[in-house]
């Protein structure tokens, strides 16, 4: 079956234009009918920044990387101190 555009609910053009049609139908026989909640993209990305950080922290550049990932020193020491 093919989809046209005018068949897209008007506030779900812009996915069925990021994720193409099949990828499109794929989510509406998965979610169709349920609320999905799509996190920020800051959240999103936060884990694996997260994993940078504590990966790249020396002992002495918080500074630094605060400076460089737009952060406090303070959130970064929390960041370095998460399990």
């Amino acid at each position: 079956m093919k989809l046209r555009k005018e068949d897209v609910y008007e506030h779900l053009e812009m996915l069925y234009e990021i994720v193409g049609e099949e990828k499109y139908l794929e989510i509406v026989r998965m979610y169709g009918g349920s609320n999905l909640y799509i996190p920020t993209y800051k959240a999103t990305i936060r884990n694996g920044r997260n994993r940078e950080i504590k990966k790249r922290y020396n002992g002495v550049n918080a500074s630094y990387l605060a400076a460089e990932y737009g952060m406090s020193v303070n959130n970064l020491r929390n960041i370095i101190k998460e399990n």
